[in-house]
């Protein structure tokens, strides 16, 4: 039986829910009622529910506080039914980033929303312990522990995506030392956003900008560990997610089959099924993107890099209705991702007074930060942070002649913190600082004669 616990402080309540629906139907016992939510988190930790069904609002402790604390002591389990009224509707999205499946509004439960909400969560039980105990893992280097080795492979798959693996010699040696299985016949790699429905800005009933960042980040963190545990427990892959990407994920696809169109016959049921039950489960919207297969490990680059641009094809609004694209061979793609350099340099010059980073201006065309810098030096002729500064530099000397300012106002007004550090970026590219860049200038001014009228002698 699936033991399960009730929190809320008012009784009529807790009698209502219990006599609501057969619960031995669905296979679950109700192990008690707690009154507030201190009494709450220490039932929990004494009785160990598999759900709880909680008000948001109680004495002592909130249920939004219990399942944060469960959060952080026992991780995905247990899940949790949030019981709340209309005015608190704010309060349920900021508890769907943790362990919350399900809502109800107290006035409007009955027995078919309580049955849906059970059966929901009962449902992402079953597939998480089903995760738990088909979980395959591969040989670890001595004690090395499970979250250093995930470091490590996405270091290595980083490293392949982007060419830094130079010879079949060195990618057998660090796949060995990573106890990975990448010996399959084709290879093709997934690119993935996860979009997490919130702001960073929003302030909600006393809760600040900063804990809903750090819930985002919770909520992305979540679907992330139950996406990996999904695929890499039906199929041969292994998820990848570096760090400074956040909301980007790739999916290396290991093929036994030597055919390269099977991909999509083999792999399309699974991964819809997969985009489906994470945004039921966490309310986060999936874009996927399949690039080229590839016989050769070496050559992933070619299929990271297609799967990014049919990622990118893909609008945010079309995704609800095809959120998983496949690659398809096409003339234009290389004048797609000539054209996309070019916006993303007009976008530059049209914004030289705010402090562009690589990452931020990734974001406004979405795409990866390590894509668009690829991009960028293939087709920009130099790298994303050099033609930020050229094009910065090359603004402050047409101002420095114009003279639409002194130095420390031209610094100001091209986004950088200090004249100093101005200065020096500016000597770096020019060879000589602002101020004798103008001295100079001046003096080429004074020893050119100025020209004659025609006619004269």
């Amino acid at each position: 039986m699936t033991k399960l616990l009730i929190a809320d402080d008012e009784p009529l309540v807790c009698v209502g829910l219990r006599s609501m629906i057969r619960w031995e139907e669905y296979g679950i016992e109700i192990v008690g009622t707690a009154r507030n939510g201190q009494q709450a988190m220490d039932m929990i930790d004494a009785l160990h529910p598999e759900i709880v069904i909680t008000d948001i609002k109680m004495p002592r402790k909130s249920g939004l506080d219990v399942a944060e604390e469960c959060s952080r002591k026992y991780g995905h389990i247990p899940l949790f039914i949030i019981l709340t009224s209309y005015e608190e509707f704010d309060f349920v999205r900021r508890a769907l980033m943790f362990q919350a499946v399900d809502y109800m509004v107290k006035l409007e439960v009955s027995p078919e929303s309580l049955g849906a909400a059970v059966s929901k969560a009962l449902s992402m039980l079953r597939e998480l312990h089903r995760m738990e105990d088909t979980k395959h893992t591969a040989p670890l280097p001595g004690t090395m522990g499970i979250e250093h080795t995930q470091r490590l492979q996405d270091a290595f798959f980083h490293d392949l995506y982007h060419q830094r693996i130079k010879s079949t010699e060195e990618f057998r040696q660090r796949r060995d030392q990573l106890g990975m299985r990448l010996n399959t016949p084709v290879m093709t790699v997934v690119a993935a956003t996860i979009a997490v429905p919130t702001q960073k800005d929003e302030v909600v009933d006393g809760t600040t900008g900063s804990d809903v960042a750090i819930g985002s980040l919770s909520l992305y963190q979540s679907a992330l560990w139950m996406l990996r545990e999904m695929l890499e427990s039906l199929y041969p892959c292994y998820v990848t997610a570096p760090s400074s990407e956040h909301g980007y994920c790739t999916i290396l696809f290991c093929l036994e089959n030597s055919d390269p169109s099977s991909f999509r016959k083999q792999y399309e049921a699974g991964l819809l099924k997969t985009i489906g039950i994470l945004h039921d489960y966490f309310n986060v919207s999936i874009r996927m993107a399949a690039g080229k297969p590839v016989n050769d490990p070496l050559n992933l680059h070619e299929s990271y890099v297609s799967a990014c641009d049919a990622l990118t094809e893909t609008s945010c609004a079309s995704a609800r209705e095809n959120p998983l694209r496949f690659f398809e061979k096409s003339l234009q793609r290389q004048n797609y991702q000539s054209h996309l350099v070019s916006k993303v340099e007009k976008y530059i010059r049209e914004n030289l007074d705010k402090r562009l980073s690589l990452s931020e201006v990734a974001a406004k065309f979405n795409v990866s930060p390590n894509y668009l810098s690829q991009l960028f030096t293939r087709y920009g002729g130099m790298n994303f942070l050099e033609y930020v500064t050229a094009a910065k530099i090359s603004e402050a000397k047409t101002m420095l002649l114009k003279g639409e300012g002194v130095i420390y106002e031209i610094a100001d007004k091209l986004g950088y913190e200090d004249a100093f550090y101005f200065s020096k970026v500016f000597k770096k590219v020019e060879g000589i600082s602002p101020r004798e860049f103008l001295h100079r200038y001046k003096v080429a001014q004074v020893q050119t004669p100025p020209p004659q009228e025609e006619g004269m002698p």
